[in-house]
């Protein structure tokens, strides 16, 4: 999830992160900035899982909601289901780079379906609310010994101002960003669109700002809470300005936490370019009936 609002409006995180490699991830989308790593034996861990294009190798983050069911965001569905694997892990890394193929039978499942909210309209970068960032996969096999679904917030009235949220997600830790002069950048269209770089206005308007980014640190699970600044029907927003979601972390879920339970409310969605002010989570609450209705669809 992109995040800076000094100088930069909210950015659709319109893709994952890329897989972990020795190149820097590209900022395309929304890992939890300040946040602490989640162990496979934690409770939160128990419906949270990965959520990989093998063709573009990207990761994104989904929820358990039902035996064979992952809530995530609309961004993170490529155009084909079978480029989908759900990774039942908190290290997705290690998880698909291992020898051991009992291991990867049990753990990475294959998506088989999926549908996005009719709201949603990829093409439409401008809209500020309601965008409708939120889909269903579904997956084939059973899911592996301590996982389950996660339960779903019943009580709205905990959704106030002020209230603090868990979030989590597999994305990147770490935001770098170097000012560059766009006049001199080589393929700046190209490195704008997979998020390399991003600018405060037009390409080729007078007083442009550009920074290049660099983000690294996906593909393990991390957690943080963050306060609720601000509700509305479609939408939840955090101040996330000293720790939260960040790219890899899109489509992963927001909790109430209460008597020891975390309770899920939020898909993540969108945020400022460096991760660094707001982080926007769609109310899954609000699309509560598509869900229910469109679960039944699923192939």
């Amino acid at each position: 999830m992109h995040r800076l609002l000094i100088a930069f409006s909210l950015i659709l995180a319109s893709s994952c992160a890329p897989k972990t490699s020795n190149k820097p991830a590209g900022l395309k989308n929304a890992s939890i900035i300040n946040g602490a790593e989640v162990k496979s034996s934690d409770t939160l861990a128990s419906s949270i899982v990965g959520v990989y294009n093998t063709k573009e190798k990207m990761i994104c983050t989904g929820t358990i909601i039902a035996p064979n069911i992952v809530l995530t965001a609309a961004h993170c569905v490529p155009e084909r289901a079978f480029h989908v694997k759900i990774v039942f892990t908190n290290n997705i890394d290690d998880t698909m780079n291992t020898r051991e193929q009992d291991m990867l039978r049990e753990l990475v499942l294959s998506a088989t379906d999926f549908k996005v909210s009719t709201k949603w309209d990829p093409k439409n970068d401008s809209i500020e609310f309601d965008t409708g960032d939120i889909a269903l996969i579904k997956f084939k096999g059973e899911i592996p010994k301590g996982f389950k679904p996660a339960k779903f917030l019943t009580d709205e009235n905990a959704l106030k101002v002020g209230n603090m949220v868990t979030v989590a997600g597999f994305g990147v830790d770490e935001i770098n960003s170097n000012q560059i002069d766009p006049k001199k950048y080589r393929n700046i269209d190209e490195a704008i669109e997979y998020g390399e770089v991003i600018c405060d206005g037009e390409l080729h308007s007078k007083n442009i700002t550009c920074f290049e980014i660099e983000a690294s640190g996906d593909g393990i699970l991390r957690a943080t809470s963050a306060p609720i600044a601000s509700l509305f029907e479609t939408e939840v927003r955090l101040d996330e300005r000293k720790t939260g979601t960040c790219n890899g972390d899109s489509g992963g879920p927001a909790f109430i936490q209460s008597n020891g339970e975390y309770f899920l409310f939020g898909v993540t969605s969108r945020g400022s370019a460096f991760c660094n002010e707001v982080g926007v989570y769609t109310n899954a609450l609000y699309y509560k009936n598509w869900i229910e209705e469109t679960s039944k669809l699923l192939k």
